[in-house]
């Protein structure tokens, strides 16, 4: 979700003013408590100020206008036909707007959607790699092209690493650094997962290296910012994932 349709969709909850949705908002409680009928709700202002009929509680302070807007936007039905009293009723919009909370989007999602913006939940080793080229700036898709190509070389030796395979072949690199781990006759991790994790492993990784590593390797490619952030988040997955093998089980002496 991009700026724009986070910030539209504020726009969207904040057509009611706050003193509009206070008043709603008082008016739903008082009817979920017993107080008020929600078919009858009859306001009246004199030189006093505001009454409600039959109501004994303590009333806001409360404004045609209000109700007005109140009405414009679905959440009052109003008869205004007697001077100086409107008798309103609440409709459903108005239960639905005080629960929604106004229709305001609940975002506590987004930090994790967009984890760059929470870097501490980056693998450590990637940040640390790639924050040199993007302190050049976040706007310059050169600084994502550097970025995005150290992140493809992290993955790299993650497997290369935990994989053990400079003792199998040292100059294992991309689509064949994955089979010697995940696919071929004697795969690192053939005891380790059963053939169909094996396979999903190898297409996953061997896929990553074909689509990204391998572009990134020998050409410019100068990405987006919001591409270039969502393929080394996307390794930073792939990091983590790798991390949470179990590179040990199934070996001797183990």
């Amino acid at each position: 979700m991009n700026r724009h349709a986070i910030n539209t969709l504020y726009m969207q909850a904040l057509n009611l003013t706050e003193t509009q949705k206070s008043l709603l908002q008082w008016l739903v409680e008082q009817v979920r408590a017993g107080l008020l009928n929600e078919e009858e709700i009859w306001f009246a202002w004199s030189f006093d100020g505001t009454s409600l009929v039959g109501y004994e509680g303590n009333l806001p302070e409360v404004k045609t206008t209000t109700l007005d807007a109140l009405q414009s936007h679905g959440c009052l039905s109003c008869d205004r036909s007697q001077q100086h009293q409107y008798k309103c009723a609440l409709t459903g919009r108005a239960y639905e707007a005080v629960d929604s909370h106004f229709g305001a989007p609940n975002v506590s999602a987004l930090p994790h959607l967009i984890p760059l913006t929470e870097i501490q939940h980056l693998d450590s080793e990637l940040w640390d790699r790639c924050r040199f080229s993007l302190s050049a700036g976040g706007a310059d898709p050169k600084a994502w092209d550097k970025a995005v190509r150290t992140a493809t070389v992290v993955l790299e030796e993650r497997l290369r690493t935990l994989g053990k395979t400079e003792a199998i072949n040292p100059d294992a690199t991309g689509e064949g650094l994955v089979n010697l781990i995940f696919a071929g006759k004697n795969p690192v991790m053939s005891n380790k997962l059963d053939d169909k994790q094996r396979k999903a492993y190898r297409d996953l990784y061997a896929g990553v290296m074909t689509v990204f590593r391998n572009p990134y390797a020998h050409r410019i490619i100068d990405p987006s910012p919001e591409v270039g952030g969502a393929i080394i988040v996307f390794i930073d997955l792939l990091l983590k994932t790798l991390d949470e093998m179990d590179w040990n089980s199934g070996e001797e002496g183990k």
